[in-house]
Order: C-alpha cells, then sequence, then structure tokens
C-alpha cells in the first residue's frame, strides 16, 4: 500500500511538471535589449493607432517570446482594428489563455477578460460567425460584463437585432399582446438574473432564499401597485443586497419614473437642512428640515436605509438625504402618505416652525448630489471649483499647496499623469513643505488611473521630510476615491481630517448595468471585490485622526472649519 501511494505521488509530480513547462514557453530572444526596445516600440505604435505598423513589429516579438499576454492583446488588437478578424480572435485567445492582461490607456480596447471576451464575439459576429458570436456573448456576460445594456444597439452585433437568440440574451422575446403584469413580472425576473449574473457576492447581505422570496412577493402585487410603487420595491430589493454599487436610476424608465421634490437635504452635524433649491423655492434654503409628514428628520433619515444599499453608515448620512427627496420612495417607506403632495415642518434661523408644502417635479438623474455651492457671495475655497476634476492652489503664507480631487476621471484638457507632473514641479519650484489633498467631494470613478496621484503623495513626503500631508476625507469619498485613500494610509504617514470614509478599506465596488427589457429601467450592480487593504482588514471605513463635522452654520457662513485645523496645525508646527 506504501509503494502504490509513493507510486501515485511520483506519478502525479510528473504529470504536473509537465503541465506546467507546457504553459510555459521557451524563449527564441537572441537579444534581450533590441527585443525590449521593439515592444516599447510596438505599445507606441498602438497608442497611436499605428495599427498595420504595430502588426509587423508585435508579430516578430510574439514569435520570440510568447509569455507576454500583452503582446498578445495589443496584437489582437490591431488585427481587429485593421479587418483582420480571424487572426483578432486566434491573438485574443490566446491572450486569456495566459490569464489576460491589465494594460491601460490602450485606444479602441479594454482590459479586463470579459471586455476581451466581448471583443471575440464582436470579431466572430463581423467575420459573420453568429454561432461563436453568440457563444462568446454568453461567456462575456458570465464573467460579469458590465456594459450588456450598451452592446444590444452595437455596430458589431447589426445583423443580429432580430434573432431570437442574440434577443434572448438581453432579456427581449417577440411575445406580443403581453399584458401590464406579465411585462412587469418580466422585468422582475431579468432584474433578478441579471444580479446573479453580475453581483461578485448577491447574498452576502441576504440570504438566497430571502432574496427569491422578496422577488415572487413582489411579482404576487404587480396588479395591486401603480409603476412608481413597483420601482420603489425594485430600489428595496437592490437596497437588500448591502452595499454601496448598488443602485437604481429612478428617472431611467419609460414607464414609472420618480419626481423629486424641489429641494435638496442635506445633514449637517446639527440636523438636516435644505441646501439648495429650484426656482421658486429658494427662501427655503438654509431652514431646517424638523419632520416630513409626521416622521422626524432623524426617523425619516433612517428609514431611507430600506433602499439605501450601503457600505457603512456614512452612506447613510450622505445618500439618506437624496432618497428624502423622492415623494414616491416616502411614501414607500411609509413616511409621506400622498406622493404627489409632500408637507414638510421647517424651523428658521430662530426655531420658529413653519409648513411647506412640495409638490414633485420631474427631473434627469445625473448622479448622487453633492454638497452644494453657497447661494451668493464669495464660495470657500472647498466649495469654489467642485465641477474641476482636479486643480491645485498654493498658500505661501502657509508654505502649502492645497490639491482637489473631485473625480477619477481625465480632463480633456489635461491628463492626471500630466497634472500630477506640473503638481509635482511647482511643489518643488516653490519649496512646499506641506501638501493638502482634499477628497471629501471625489465619489469615485476610474481607478486605473490613480497611480500618478498616489506617486506625487508618496514623493512628497520623501522629499519634504520636515513637512507634512494631510488628506480631508468624509462621507463622499468613496469607491475609486476610498482606493486612493486605502493606499495613502498603507504608504505614507499622512494625517487624516474630517468625517469617516464612505467606503470601507475591503469594499465590493465596480458597477455592471442592467436596463429591464420591458420598462426601461436601468442601474448598477456590484461586480468586483476591492481589497485595497490586508486581507483580514474588516473596518467598516477609515477613521479620521482629526475628526472634524461640518455644521449648517459653518456651510452657510462660508467656514471651513477642517481646513482650518490644518492651517492652525501647520502654524503651530512652524513656532
Amino acid at each position: 500500500m506504501k509503494h502504490i501511494t509513493i507510486t501515485s505521488i511520483i506519478l502525479f509530480l510528473i504529470i504536473n511538471i509537465n503541465y506546467t513547462f507546457s504553459q510555459t514557453r521557451t524563449s527564441n530572444i537572441e537579444s534581450p535589449l533590441e527585443y525590449f526596445n521593439h515592444r516599447t516600440e510596438a505599445i507606441n505604435s498602438v497608442k497611436n493607432e499605428k495599427w498595420q505598423e504595430s502588426i509587423e513589429i508585435l508579430k516578430s516579438l510574439t514569435t520570440q517570446y510568447q509569455n507576454d499576454a500583452d503582446l498578445f492583446y495589443l496584437l489582437g488588437l490591431s488585427y481587429y482594428e485593421t479587418g483582420q478578424f480571424t487572426n483578432a480572435i486566434i491573438s485574443l485567445k490566446k491572450t486569456l489563455e495566459s490569464g489576460g492582461t491589465i494594460l491601460t490607456d490602450i485606444p479602441t480596447g479594454s482590459a479586463p477578460s470579459n471586455d476581451i471576451m466581448i471583443k471575440i464575439a464582436k470579431a466572430y459576429a463581423k467575420d459573420g460567425d453568429k454561432e461563436n458570436a453568440l457563444l462568446w456573448l454568453q461567456k462575456g456576460f458570465a464573467s460579469r460584463y458590465d456594459e450588456k445594456p450598451f452592446l444590444k444597439n452595437d455596430a458589431a452585433f447589426k445583423d443580429f437585432i432580430e434573432d431570437e437568440n442574440f434577443l434572448a440574451l438581453f432579456g427581449n422575446d417577440n411575445h406580443t399582446n403581453t399584458t401590464r403584469e406579465e411585462a412587469w413580472a418580466k422585468d422582475i425576473s431579468y432584474l433578478e438574473n441579471r444580479i446573479n449574473e453580475l453581483h461578485y457576492s448577491p447574498y452576502h447581505a441576504i440570504s438566497k432564499t430571502e432574496f427569491s422570496k422578496a422577488i415572487l412577493n413582489l411579482k404576487t402585487k404587480i396588479a395591486s401597485l401603480n409603476d412608481e410603487q413597483i420601482i420603489v420595491e425594485l430600489m428595496k430589493i437592490v437596497g437588500s443586497l448591502g452595499n454601496g454599487h448598488n443602485l437604481i436610476v429612478p428617472t431611467s424608465p419609460n414607464k414609472g419614473a420618480l419626481k423629486k421634490i424641489p429641494v435638496q437635504f442635506y445633514q449637517f452635524s446639527d440636523g438636516l437642512f435644505i441646501v439648495d433649491a429650484e426656482i421658486g423655492f429658494e427662501q427655503w434654503i438654509g431652514y431646517e428640515v424638523e419632520s416630513i409628514g409626521n416622521i422626524t428628520a432623524e426617523e425619516a433619515l433612517r428609514r431611507t436605509n430600506a433602499i439605501n444599499a450601503r457600505d457603512n453608515a456614512m452612506q447613510t448620512l450622505w445618500l439618506g438625504p437624496y432618497y428624502l427627496g423622492l415623494p414616491d420612495v416616502l411614501k414607500g417607506l411609509g413616511i409621506a402618505k400622498n406622493a404627489n403632495q409632500v408637507t414638510i415642518t421647517l424651523r428658521d434661523i430662530k426655531g420658529k416652525p413653519q409648513k411647506a408644502i412640495m409638490n414633485p417635479v420631474s427631473w434627469n438623474f445625473s448622479g448622487f448630489p453633492k454638497i452644494p455651492k453657497l447661494k451668493g457671495g464669495e464660495q470657500p475655497l472647498f466649495l469654489s471649483k467642485t465641477e474641476d476634476p482636479y486643480w491645485y492652489k498654493l498658500i505661501p503664507e502657509n508654505n502649502s499647496i492645497y490639491v482637489q480631487f473631485n473625480i477619477v476621471a481625465q480632463k480633456e484638457t489635461q491628463s492626471l499623469k500630466d497634472f500630477n507632473i506640473e503638481l509635482r514641479s511647482q511643489a518643488s519650484k516653490n519649496k512646499v513643505q506641506h501638501l493638502i489633498l482634499d477628497l471629501r467631494h471625489n465619489h469615485g470613478g476610474n481607478g486605473s488611473i490613480l497611480p500618478p496621484m498616489l506617486k506625487t503623495i508618496i514623493n512628497f513626503e520623501v522629499m519634504n521630510p520636515d513637512g507634512s500631508v494631510f488628506v480631508l476625507m468624509g462621507r463622499e469619498t468613496f469607491s475609486a476615491a476610498q482606493n486612493l485613500l486605502t493606499d495613502i494610509t498603507k504608504y505614507t504617514d499622512a494625517i487624516l481630517v474630517g468625517e469617516p470614509s464612505g467606503s470601507k478599506p475591503n469594499h465590493i465596488g465596480e458597477a455592471g448595468w442592467f436596463k429591464m427589457p420591458y420598462s426601461g429601467l436601468m442601474g448598477v450592480i456590484s461586480t468586483q471585490f476591492h481589497q485595497t487593504s490586508k486581507a483580514e482588514d474588516n473596518r467598516n471605513w477609515i477613521a479620521p485622526h482629526i475628526p472634524v463635522s461640518i455644521s449648517s452654520t459653518d456651510y452657510f457662513n462660508g467656514n471651513d472649519k477642517a481646513l482650518d485645523i490644518i492651517m492652525d496645525l501647520i502654524k503651530s508646527d512652524e513656532n
């Protein structure tokens, strides 16, 4: 028996050694330096969209060395762009065989493996192979491809638009004379399937049994609910998924688009206040909200958790006030009795109560609101340029540079990389000793472009050992901005000022889109797990070293208490 066991182990090792060698191809590189130079040349050719030129270089490189998936990826894209679809398929499949790529800033390309699968599907479609095109579409969707709704009308699949198998992938069928109840039931089933298809871990906050029960329960109530009420119930189901990248776009459907009341709320340290308003309602700006209907502002905010799929309690403060602005949500949560007219009890600056009746207005969702600029007068620094993705200001009196990073995206006029090169140059040229990075308005974006900003923070700390790095943070520091914050705390000794962050160091993120085939209702579902911190880091947020909350008095008077504290700290250190 012992002999058999030893023999089995030896056989197992031989098989695995052979398998390992089969995955690693030998090198035919005669001049490694020349290979490297040509590799760099090929990448530059692709970035400049010199497709045919890049093909010749990449063919030579992949013949010499077949273990670099980046090169097969670039070759596949080059073949695709020159209409050589069979060759593109071969090269892109070799990319996947090696585990894919993480190359960024490649025109017409996208690095995730599910994006490469969709590229293969497009190549098959353009080559007239419908069967394999559909097969690779299914593979991409099963791998949590996040742009599915926008593929239906993609030019690559123009010949598929009436194909039943193709339409079925998007939840469509050719059944006519569908009743309202049947149409909504199919939409609800489609959402259930899309959640299971997209979500990284759909049952981490709710059991599969409870989730299925909620889906079935909604289907049985369709006839008794209007379209708006169905959407609110769907918001509750999405809210039960329990992490911050799950949401419904309430103004997207063809039927039942939700309206809002004509004011914007914000939860300050001293209460819920109106901070912005539509024309004709400006007189209520600055008023504190005592109650909505017969429900106190505090209780109303708590109830929004039923539809607010949040990472932590800071998202109640951030997104709860947004949901309180939707009358159908207020009715669905038992806060208001009538979705067509909402009564709010307000208090003026002297504490005098006053009732205001709000009728809903139509609107278009364009992202979650940020704390708005003040109405009239000079803006404080932190509100002065919130529409600008990234900018800086030298503060010579404190030997500091203030950097506000508002969204993780590229500006057309200056890439984030070029901005950071300028930032480092200015800091060096002006002998800046203190860097202040403001992430309080940053809801995230494309996390793949973050490295230049992280390098700037690390470089600044290394080059200025007698100075300090400060990070202003808060409830809106979310998603990719959370990832940047987590990395900053890992690699620097930055001093954190403000509120706890709006997400977790390790969180389920990204945003895969769904679009219901009948109602047109759209939204996003979390698709990826971001482990930015150590595996055992289970913190609900990153807490500030210097806790500072914003009060209504500070806001309406244009004061930035958090920045003032940093300036006082810099002055005290200098003294």
